[in-house]
């Protein structure tokens, strides 16, 4: 790292939802006078092309993002010569494997106490890099802790079969496969199934987006996500219709048509 005592820490936002973003920059630049946002990503696939010429110290990461999740973004960098700090809604699952790993992290919403005292940990990690290997006072590199993490990552990470969703009595299971498409209702979503059965759970559909697996599943638009398992036809437009198998259409909004066509380009 190249920045010394005086400068700014060069920081770099990464979360797929802009009101996240908005919100942690904003902290940033009121209680964190010391970093410096010099760039915001709502894409991580964008972010991944842009970030070794951006030389920041810092990346504030989500992990829950559809596609490419901060795990994944991670795996598909060839080299991090920055610090990391990740930020996440509830995982239980994500906030297990940061803990084992010992790096940092931050829960949403974000906290101005826990911000401040996530960059007073983060100069003294800044600092520690910059000190020769050997006169080191960590223990663990950055690259053993990610290791760590990613290791973890793999092992305890399982296809996912079954989805648990509160029922008045208790949960009820759902194998995602049964599921067509999903449809938000304010802070509700309603759940469409192949065997004709239509389900309203207490769900968001963001929540809903971060439990379903990314590969199977893709958010068309801000009100539905659909199973690519049941899609039948797409027709063109200005972001254009998916036809499901059940027979009901999908509108497909402009700003998600460029990444669903690509998943069906083969590249």
């Amino acid at each position: 790292m190249e920045s010394n005592a005086t400068d700014k820490i060069r920081a770099v936002l990464i979360d797929d939802e802009e009101l996240a973003l908005t919100a942690l920059k904003g902290k940033l630049n009121e209680y964190c006078k010391e970093v410096e946002v010099i760039k915001t990503f709502d894409n991580p696939q964008e972010a991944l092309k842009q970030i070794n010429g951006l030389h920041a110290d810092v990346i504030f990461i989500d992990i829950e993002m559809p596609r490419m999740n901060g795990f994944t973004f991670l795996q598909k960098l060839e080299t991090i010569n920055f610090e990391l700090i990740f930020t996440t809604a509830y995982s239980q699952y994500a906030i297990q494997a940061l803990r084992i790993s010992a790096l940092d992290f931050l829960l949403k919403p974000i906290d101005a106490n826990d911000l401040k005292e996530a960059i007073k940990r983060l100069k003294v990690r800044i600092e520690n890099r910059k000190r020769p290997t050997e006169s080191r006072s960590e223990n663990q590199t950055l690259e053993d802790q990610l290791q760590i993490l990613l290791q973890y990552q793999q092992k305890n990470s399982q296809p996912l079969g079954l989805i648990a969703l509160p029922a008045r009595d208790g949960l009820e299971f759902i194998d995602v496969n049964e599921i067509i498409k999903i449809e938000s209702d304010s802070v509700y979503s309603i759940l469409y199934l192949n065997n004709n059965k239509k389900m309203v759970i207490t769900r968001t559909l963001k929540e809903m987006e971060q439990m379903l697996p990314a590969h199977q599943f893709f958010r068309v638009h801000k009100s539905y996500i659909i199973n690519l398992r049941f899609i039948r036809k797409y027709i063109r437009g200005e972001g254009g219709t998916v036809l499901m198998a059940d027979g009901s259409s999908v509108e497909v909004s402009r700003r998600s048509k460029q990444d669903f066509l690509k998943l069906f380009s083969g590249k």
